[in-house]
């Protein structure tokens, strides 16, 4: 009886030191920003953060302006670099930072960052339906945004980048996200030339409020493209 009643007591020890190692916040992130404000630091990074003359815009505001709707809290926005930013976060005077962050950020290290909530897909766009698909990009032409490092990985390919001002109207061949060539009219190529997955940074140690927002992401990630591909047709 008392070996029973011993190993009940340490079950039950164990049992209340796992709620206590539950994800917690030593700053009260979470507890804070829950009914209150919540301080978001915007890096100009279209389509995910725009910056207009009212209010922000982008795929990204729209997540975070439903994400402090949940928490019942105000959005508190911060306009900036990433470096800026990222410093700020890091000793705890802003609470998220947004603007198209991917995994490869060299921040990792000193923020902490969400799983992956949405990856972007690159690759090479044909008007209507190719029949029969191209084998391969070698020597064929294809735009490319001015600047835009998908040139790169065309050129990697053997395709010819031609770098315009725009991609509408498109009239031939065209490298973009694959939800970007979709909303063209552009039938993406089996062919993926670039990856990249995309995270929201938010203060180092706080993981309650890390978690409430992974879960938050999760739940909208099937919603992501679409925002995407309605900030592209403004």
């Amino acid at each position: 009886m008392r070996l029973s009643c011993l190993v009940a007591a340490l079950a039950l020890c164990a049992l209340t030191q796992a709620c206590v190692n539950l994800p917690r916040d030593p700053e009260g992130t979470l507890a804070r920003v829950e009914g209150g404000r919540l301080r978001v630091g915007l890096v100009e990074h279209p389509p995910w953060v725009v910056r207009t003359e009212g209010e922000p815009s982008g795929a990204e505001v729209e997540l975070v302006r439903r994400f402090a709707a949940e928490l019942r809290s105000r959005p508190e926005w911060h306009w900036g670099g990433e470096q800026r930013h990222m410093e700020a976060l890091e000793r705890f005077e802003l609470d998220l930072v947004v603007g198209g962050v991917t995994d490869q950020t060299l921040w990792w290290k000193y923020v902490g960052l969400t799983g992956p909530y949405f990856e972007e897909a690159y690759a090479v766009g044909f008007p209507g339906a190719p029949t029969p698909p191209p084998k391969g990009l070698k020597g064929l032409e294809v735009a490319v945004r001015e600047g835009d490092p998908l040139a790169y990985y065309l050129s990697k390919e053997g395709a010819v980048p031609t770098r315009v001002l725009s991609l509408q109207p498109p009239s031939g061949p065209a490298a973009a996200p694959t939800w970007e060539l979709e909303s063209l009219g552009l039938t993406p190529s089996g062919q993926t030339l670039h990856t990249e997955k995309h995270v929201m940074a938010v203060a180092p140690g706080e993981n309650g409020f890390l978690r409430r927002l992974e879960e938050f992401l999760s739940r909208e990630r099937p919603h992501v493209k679409g925002l995407l591909q309605k900030e592209a047709v403004r």
